[in-house]
């Protein structure tokens, strides 16, 4: 009985550390293409179209700009952040206070159905969070194993 309790665990442990890369692989393009998006286009554009989305609205229109000037490159780090595993942790802690933000935003611009879609892509980032404690697949992880074996064969 406790042999198989034990291959239980184990096999649950394997498999969320599958889970947990998976959801960063999602998260990851999802950030990536869309950092993609707004580097291909202009920088001041989607500093525009924010400013147009929210110039009717309570929100001030310096944070407006601010935030807009952060978001492409929030989206480019994220997916290279959470692809490496560094400091997993941290990485879906930013991901989702950064997907409030934009849903908060998407909120207050009255686009009820992006805001959902975005509040969405916060569960997903709380799973990410969730399941990271069990996460293996870093490369820093990768480096040391390697290191450590190679240690010891000398």
């Amino acid at each position: 009985m406790e042999k198989e309790m034990r291959m239980h665990s184990e096999g649950s442990r394997s498999e969320n550390a599958w889970i947990s890369l998976i959801l960063r692989v999602a998260a990851a393009s999802l950030f990536g293409v869309a950092a993609i998006g707004k580097f291909q286009g202009s920088l001041d554009q989607v500093v525009i179209n924010f400013q147009n989305t929210f110039k009717n609205t309570w929100l001030p229109i310096n944070l407006v700009t601010l935030h807009a000037r952060l978001v492409p490159y929030i989206e480019a780090i994220l997916p290279v952040w959470l692809l490496t595993g560094w400091r997993l942790k941290w990485a879906w802690i930013l991901a989702a206070f950064f997907t409030v933000s934009l849903a908060f935003g998407m909120m207050v611009a009255q686009q009820s159905g992006v805001a959902a879609s975005n509040y969405f892509y916060v569960l997903l980032c709380c799973a990410g969070l969730h399941f990271s404690q069990f996460d293996h697949f870093k490369i820093g992880r990768c480096c040391k194993n390697n290191s450590h074996e190679q240690a010891g064969r000398r």
